[in-house]
């Protein structure tokens, strides 16, 4: 496997000014995020419900696999439920605030694995700066495919994410372990009148949840289709080596204009601004408005 890069946030932010007719913007916001894995989303290697993937009593641990010796694999959810402050980027992308993480624990094993999950992220809105009532709490899911990949009979096979097993940084100890995320993790709009009825409009804002530490990155279409099958060749997602626990770092950004994601070589940037997304966000989950 190749080194994960940092992600980028582009600075630059094509946008029109705010309009003077909406409510007066909310500079801060409490960000509130609990997150835990579904069961009833579990499905493993074997098309079983949830087969043999295990969920701990919190929901927010995962554990699959017949352990040969160093442990099974699985996922752990960890710093939820957490609450943090995240300032408005007002036709700009601010740095991203850190909230939970996701550690994979990438373990040799034998049959059966996790195939698919979906995380459930309670998000709750209040704004900070002016201190004023919240918005009401609202579930989005997140769908992860996943793919326990062989090692390829051994060192010198071509690997299912790419690449050759024992060979590089991420398919030195075997072939690195595919995931692919779900896309729809931008641009969840909503609204908040600071005014009250009456007033001016409500603002709308723009909530967006970014991978920090290493990057979401497309995938190379070998790896897409061997996660998603023939002819799907774009995905999003990361590489995990094996015998190694994997922590990936997630954040949110609130602006006050639509974000894109733009595709670079080794990272992601993140433009504002554009009319239409990228082909494949397929579509959008809206917040209540209050």
């Amino acid at each position: 496997m190749k080194t994960f890069s940092k992600t980028i946030l582009a600075t630059a932010f094509a946008a029109l000014a705010a309009s003077s007719a909406n409510a007066a913007i909310v500079s801060q916001w409490t960000v509130g995020v609990d997150a835990t894995f579904l069961p009833g989303t579990i499905v493993d290697s074997n098309g079983g419900t949830p087969g043999g993937v295990t969920i701990n009593g919190t929901n927010t641990s995962l554990r699959w696999g017949t352990d040969i010796g160093n442990g099974q694999s699985g996922l752990d959810i960890t710093n939820t439920p957490v609450s943090t402050t995240v300032p408005t980027g007002i036709n700009t992308i601010l740095p991203a605030v850190a909230n939970i993480s996701i550690t994979h624990l990438n373990q040799p094993i034998t049959a059966p694995s996790l195939d698919r999950v979906s995380l459930q992220s309670v998000l709750t809105l209040t704004p900070f700066v002016p201190a004023l009532p919240g918005l009401p709490s609202q579930s989005l899911t997140f769908v992860i495919d996943f793919l326990e990949t062989p090692n390829a009979g051994g060192v010198g096979g071509a690997c299912a994410g790419g690449g050759t097993s024992g060979v590089g940084p991420l398919n030195a100890n075997g072939c690195a372990d595919i995931f692919v995320m779900d896309k729809e993790s931008l641009n969840f709009p909503f609204f908040y009148d600071t005014d009250g009825a009456g007033g001016d409009p409500a603002q709308q804002y723009f909530i967006s949840f970014l991978e920090l530490t290493s990057g979401l990155n497309p995938l190379p279409s070998v790896a897409c289709e061997s996660v998603l099958g023939p002819g799907n060749t774009v995905c999003l997602g990361f590489l995990t080596p094996e015998a190694a626990n994997t922590t990936v770092q997630f954040g949110a950004i609130i602006t006050t204009e639509r974000v894109q994601i733009i595709p670079e070589p080794g990272s992601m940037a993140l433009m504002g601004g554009a009319l239409a997304a990228l082909a494949w966000v397929s579509r959008r989950r809206k917040l209540q408005e209050i």
